[in-house]
């Protein structure tokens, strides 16, 4: 992910509109248009200083400040640096891959590989140093366990399921990137306003939404007014996993 992709998915989860961002930023002693923002966050000018980025991840309430600092300078950093960089990068996401199929018997879904592959270069640096103790490695089964929910799998443990959120539907009442843990509860159980976990129509990223009944049809409504609306006639067209008994946020 590049600074402008980075920058765009931080705007897309704070729900701001480029006028309110640019507001924010004022009231920070940055004075920025919502146009420049604008052509920052469609990769048509280069990445700002990095009191800009600073600026503009606080306002958005954004955990990835670092990560957006450190993307702008790698984007403007000399080219044997950046090569450097990549290089290095790529031999953690290796060592990543390896690790990850160490402690899984030689198994990798393809959505956590395809994690992996896509991950910045920081987010890649701090995942490998938590597995790195004094120039060894340290082969854990959280590992396989953190991989899993972030690149979209589910953990059952104690008769509960554990998903990484990637959808921002429930925001702001369930963050997006919490985790969220799902109780089996069987759909006939299921009362109007309950949030419940599911995969829409065979894709491989579960969603929550609430649950409504009127009269024939089942209403999957999300809190947001962006997200999609699914209406169906039966539980059996999605692949229903539970109910919301709680989440939580790693800051």
């Amino acid at each position: 992910m590049n600074y402008a992709e980075m920058l765009d998915s931080i705007i897309a989860e704070s729900n701001l509109s480029l006028r309110q961002i640019s507001k924010r930023c004022a009231d920070l002693d940055l004075s920025i248009t919502p146009s420049y923002i604008s052509q920052l966050k469609n990769g048509k000018l280069p990445p700002p200083t990095p009191e800009v980025s600073m600026i503009l991840a606080k306002v958005c309430n954004s955990h990835d400040e670092s990560k957006l600092i450190f993307q702008g300078y790698i984007e403007k950093a000399p080219e044997v640096i950046k090569q450097y960089m990549l290089a290095s990068s790529e031999l953690n996401k290796a060592m990543l891959e390896a690790l990850y199929k160490f402690s899984n018997d030689g198994r990798m879904a393809d959505e956590a590989r395809n994690y992996l592959k896509q991950l910045d270069i920081l987010s890649t640096i701090e995942m490998s140093s938590k597995y790195m103790k004094d120039g060894k490695i340290d082969i854990s089964a959280e590992f396989v366990k953190q991989l899993t929910l972030e690149s979209g799998g589910a953990v059952e443990d104690k008769n509960m399921t554990t998903l990484f959120l990637g959808d921002p539907a429930m925001s702001p009442t369930i963050p997006i990137h919490s985790f969220i843990q799902i109780s089996p509860t069987r759909a006939e159980l299921l009362k109007p306003r309950d949030v419940i976990a599911f995969y829409p129509f065979g894709k491989k990223q579960a969603v929550l939404r609430r649950v409504y009944f009127e009269r024939d049809k089942i209403l999957l409504i999300p809190d947001d007014r962006m997200s999609e609306i699914f209406i169906i006639e039966s539980f059996d067209e999605i692949n229903y996993i539970g109910k919301v008994a709680s989440y939580r946020i790693d800051l």
